[in-house]
């Protein structure tokens, strides 16, 4: 077993490595660790590619300044969408059921769809699925959908709702059936 100072240098390299941010030199030495089976470095490195698979949830919506925002609408052809949009709902927005992309969780058998930037989103749990314990940075409401999930020996069923508050903790989530619930931040 390596001592606490190889420990310590292993969870830097591992964190870095999982960002891509390890030098070029360093990064090769890493590989070769792991390469050569080392369970503690894996183990690390697991950890750190969860929290580093997390981060784009973590971060706060920032509303690009205009004249970037227009220019990215001109790319993608979206500014006729959003027109006929301002003209069916004014200010409103309008998130068709098969638009936007189902991305992956850290945890397997999840995703997640963002409905509106990153305080809206649907989740997806494939049957007999976990979502690791986690902070809330931001107050949470959860509406389950589909399905159910559990935590601490509660369960939600679909059309239950459930409000977590900004700095709490949540402990696991299991669905044994499958669910699907939607989040909000505030």
């Amino acid at each position: 077993m390596p001592g606490k100072r190889a420990i310590e240098q292993i969870e830097g390299d591992a964190a870095l490595y999982a960002l891509g941010a390890l030098a070029p030199g360093e990064s090769e030495k890493f590989r070769q660790r792991l390469a050569a089976g080392c369970p503690v470095c894996q183990d690390v490195l697991d950890d750190c590619r969860q929290v580093v698979n997390l981060l784009p949830l973590a971060a706060p919506s920032a509303d690009p300044p205009p004249s970037i925002r227009a220019r990215l609408m001109d790319r993608i052809g979206a500014e006729s969408r959003a027109a006929a949009m301002t003209n069916a709902m004014g200010e409103g927005l309008l998130v068709r059921a098969g638009e936007g992309d189902w991305k992956d969780a850290p945890a397997p058998g999840v995703q997640y769809r963002q409905l509106h930037g990153p305080k809206t989103l649907l989740v997806r749990m494939q049957p007999n699925t976990w979502l690791p314990a986690h902070d809330h940075k931001h107050a949470e409401q959860c509406l389950v959908l589909e399905g159910s999930i559990s935590t601490e020996g509660v369960t939600a069923y679909a059309g239950d709702y459930t409000y977590m508050p900004a700095g709490s903790v949540h402990s696991a989530l299991y669905s044994e059936t499958g669910a699907l619930f939607l989040i909000a931040y505030s």
